[in-house]
């Protein structure tokens, strides 16, 4: 049975991320430079509310989520991305995860809807308490790495390394943690809505029928 729950977020993601790449491509070229802003807030507006409806949304929408920091975005025909590096590939990552559970067994609980994608022969005849033991070691492992890559940045930053030691992240790092943790966060959702919109496969209706 394939669902439609995670196809929609599925689509959702990837029309998210194509025009995340079309925002800078299509501005003349150095329009958006030399960002350094806070995330959930927005830094600026004066600068947005003078482009036409898709670059403000979409840098809008990046203003309010990322820092923009200029050394930790990619720059596209002279532009910044609306976001950094990591958030591209956590939204990315986000759409692949909704893609794994297209198949899955939807299922009341959400852990047994997402790792009802894991061979069945690691989960059957498990104990509730295992399943959580499974379905956490597993998002932990794809959460670890941008874990790693942000916390031992941010400790840098604080000096709190030993001796002379220090590390800066870079794109391509931020992208290859980055998308892992998207495919967690994509997991995470989808059995989530999946749990409350998802026909069963024994024919029963989801929890709330809208999409069945």
């Amino acid at each position: 049975m394939l669902h439609k729950v995670p196809m929609i977020l599925f689509g959702t993601m990837s029309l998210l991320v194509i025009s995340l790449f079309l925002a800078p491509a299509t501005l003349d070229e150095g329009e958006v430079m030399g960002l350094d802003g806070g995330a959930n807030m927005i830094d600026y507006w004066d600068q947005w509310s003078e482009m036409g409806p898709f670059h403000k949304v979409m840098y809008t929408f990046g203003d309010f989520n990322c820092h923009q920091k200029e050394d930790r975005t990619i720059i596209i025909n002279g532009n910044q991305m609306p976001l950094c590096a990591r958030d591209v590939a956590i939204f990315l990552g986000m759409g692949f995860g909704s893609l794994l559970l297209v198949r899955a067994r939807a299922d009341d609980s959400p852990m047994d809807t997402g790792l009802s994608i894991l061979p069945r022969k690691l989960v059957k005849g498990r104990s509730g308490r295992i399943k959580v033991v499974i379905g956490v070691m597993g998002l932990g492992l794809l959460l670890l790495p941008t874990a790693l890559d942000g916390g031992i940045q941010m400790i840098s930053s604080m000096g709190l390394l030993p001796g002379t030691l220090s590390y800066e992240s870079t794109n391509p790092t931020r992208l290859l943690t980055g998308f892992p943790t998207g495919i967690a966060v994509g997991l995470i959702y989808s059995s989530l809505l999946m749990a409350l919109f998802s026909r069963r496969e024994d024919g029963l209706d989801p929890l709330i029928k809208v999409f069945s």
